[in-house]
């Protein structure tokens, strides 16, 4: 035969370290923690790989390299989900893999003296937490495509197959198994396969990094970088939706302009970097006092809109009020200085458009700001 159980291993363990440094290389230094664990959940297989391809059987250092390279193994499996934890959202299983994680080095380690125990259970915790990734993969995430959550399920649970077929070979056909490097056929379909799951694994965590790094630049033109609200062309698009909506369902709807006061002032006796923390202040009290299906943005400078849906008269005067109170609150303690501010209101009437509610409301706020502001 033309490979055998130790080329299929050392091929594994060149792939493993050439993705292993291709990894920080594509994906650069400012990384997310997401991005980070599948660097290290490949890092620590590679390790895992590295320290059974040296070990031989029968030498003094092969227990001490053999239970490494199951701790390598183990905890790399178990930051891989991690990993895609932080890219699909909150999942179940977590106690699960780091169970697993810990429990399989440390029963194998103990299985030592009993080649058909240790490797029995080895083969069968590390498919328990291949499964286990599968099990998050497959579940519902509209924020991620399916394509590539397809293509990591279907390649680890290909290798669990075969880690289950070797792991049940070893246990109960010892003689037919004996040694890991034994070329078995569960061995060599264990090798090919692991050859083939590592780069589709990896192509499968290249595309949930890509799309991590579209959703954070498609926020990122659609949210100020100061204050985290909406900027003025998100809240336009925004404001399409809820005035259709609006004029679909009959529903009222309110425009509430605000401007802070005397912000110059501010910036002048305080300096920028208060004011930029007062906007920041300002901008959590606004997102605070949004109710479902609201929505707030900066308008410019200090300014700020929201746009209250079904909200009649009563419901901006309420949301203003509700805003002055917030900022009553926290201002003092978080600034040092008082913070006030005047703003407008104007509701949906026939044939308006976002433009002329916006008018209607920022002549609103000058006539508060005319008549003493606050």
């Amino acid at each position: 035969m033309w490979f055998d159980a130790q080329t299929l291993i050392v091929v594994l363990l060149m792939n493993m370290a050439a993705l292993s440094l291709a990894f920080p290389a594509i994906m650069g230094r400012h990384l997310s923690s997401a991005a980070r664990r599948a660097q290290g959940s490949l890092v620590l297989q590679t390790l895992g790989w590295a320290f059974l391809a040296l070990s031989r059987d029968g030498t003094p250092l092969d227990p001490l390299l053999s239970v490494l390279s199951m701790v390598g193994l183990s905890c790399g499996m178990a930051m891989l989900w991690e990993s895609l934890r932080c890219w699909l959202g909150p999942r179940r299983g977590r106690r699960l893999v780091w169970a697993l994680a810990v429990a399989m080095p440390l029963g194998y380690a103990l299985s030592w003296g009993s080649y058909p125990v240790r490797v029995g259970w080895s083969n069968g915790a590390l498919s328990l937490q291949m499964l286990a990734v599968c099990a998050m993969l497959l579940q519902p995430a509209p924020d991620n495509g399916r394509g590539w959550r397809w293509l990591m399920a279907a390649s680890l649970g290909a290798l669990a197959a075969v880690s289950l077929w070797r792991g049940m070979v070893g246990a109960f056909f010892t003689a037919d198994y004996p040694s890991f490097r034994t070329p078995h056929p569960a061995m060599l379909a264990f090798g090919l396969v692991a050859n083939l799951a590592v780069p589709l694994n990896a192509v499968g965590l290249l595309v949930a990094w890509r799309e991590e790094a579209e959703r954070a630049l498609r926020t990122l033109a659609r949210t100020d970088s100061l204050t985290g609200l909406l900027n003025r062309r998100a809240l336009e698009q925004a404001a399409l939706v809820l005035l259709q909506q609006a004029r679909r369902h009959g529903d009222a709807l309110c425009l509430l302009l605000i401007d802070l006061d005397r912000f110059k002032a501010i910036n002048d006796q305080h300096g920028h970097a208060a004011g930029d923390r007062a906007l920041v202040l300002v901008a959590g009290a606004v997102q605070g006092t949004l109710r479902p299906g609201d929505v707030a943005a900066r308008w410019g400078g200090e300014e700020f809109c929201v746009l209250l849906a079904r909200g009649s008269a009563e419901a901006g005067v309420a949301f203003d009020a509700r805003l002055r109170a917030a900022l009553a609150a926290r201002t003092g303690a978080a600034l040092g200085f008082h913070l006030d501010f005047s703003s407008g209101l104007s509701l949906l009437q026939e044939g308006d458009d976002l433009q002329t509610l916006v008018q209607r409301a920022d002549t609103a706020m000058y006539d508060a700001k005319a008549a003493g502001r606050g």
